[in-house]
């Protein structure tokens, strides 16, 4: 740590809006945390117009990042797990100030209480493994190799993702690491996919027979939290009704592959309205 830059710079940063100061440092060259910088400085505001404010200087040879973040939404990534590099600073990062302790407070509530979206966060990174997934056996079937490889290289790293999310951790840059610990299988499949001799076309098929078992026998539980939702009404719903539901505030995910796929497999049952475009498709829980 540049100790005059961060003296000077609490002294000219901390007032009565300044909330927390974390310092994040990379070792072990993971300068890739913080976007390549010798050092970041996170500044937690209570009242900030603007949800995140950067600025990058440079100070003794050292390029340094300073982000000022409000703490409701800094608060809300957190809680929500959205975003791993922030968790990451969080975590790891050194507290130079901390107003009323709440930098600890929320370190404590993140590892006594599991996330309230933790169901969610398993749907959603699903369905982005059985996006990739699909895609890539789309590929083979057309004979696109090269681009089966690639959606199978994103669909295990998705599968990474949610092993990850599943044991309770949250996914860090270093995924492959963790799931090496959590679950050497997916860890395994990676490995013959990238470093096997076999021929190209027979490993990607390997690991679709691999994949679909895995989305067959994990369907069910990894969209518990989209059915929960669904549950709590009777009658159908619209793609557009669940597209605008709270609960899935500011997250992108393929929803509507989801269904589909929850449709085939008997988990969910399509019904058909009247409206003014047509007959429109609606879903209810079986």
């Amino acid at each position: 740590m540049d100790e005059g830059f961060s003296d000077t710079f609490l002294h000219n940063i901390v007032d009565d809006t300044v909330e927390s100061v974390i310092h994040i440092k990379p070792t072990n060259g993971q300068s890739a945390l913080i976007d390549g910088f010798d050092e970041l400085y996170l500044v937690i505001v209570k009242e900030e117009s603007e949800k995140l404010k950067i600025r990058n200087v440079l100070h003794n040879s050292l390029n340094i990042q300073i982000r000022w973040v409000n703490q409701l939404y800094f608060t809300h990534i957190i809680e929500n797990r959205f975003h791993r590099r922030f968790v990451q600073w969080t975590l790891q990062g050194a507290v130079l100030y901390d107003r009323n302790n709440y930098v600890k407070q929320v370190r404590d509530r993140f590892f006594m209480y599991p996330s309230a979206f933790h169901s969610r966060n398993i749907c959603v990174e699903f369905t982005r493994f059985l996006r990739h997934y699909l895609e890539a056996r789309e590929h083979v079937s057309q004979g696109q190799i090269f681009d089966a490889y690639n959606s199978m290289f994103y669909a295990l790293h998705h599968w990474a993702r949610l092993a990850v999310i599943e044991a309770g951790k949250v996914p860090e840059t270093v995924v492959w690491q963790q799931v090496s610990e959590i679950d050497y299988s997916i860890f395994k499949l990676y490995e013959e996919l990238i470093t096997t001799d076999d021929p190209l076309v027979k490993r990607i098929e390997l690991l679709l027979l691999a994949s679909e078992f895995s989305v067959i026998s994990k369907m069910g539980e990894c969209s518990a939290f989209l059915l929960n939702i669904m549950r709590t009404r009777e009658g159908a719903w619209s793609v557009d009704e669940l597209l605008h539901h709270p609960e899935f505030y500011g997250v992108q995910f393929d929803l509507i592959l989801l269904l589909e796929k929850l449709s085939k497999r008997s988990l969910l049952r399509e019904v058909f309205v009247e409206s003014e475009y047509g007959m429109e498709k609606k879903y209810i829980v079986e």
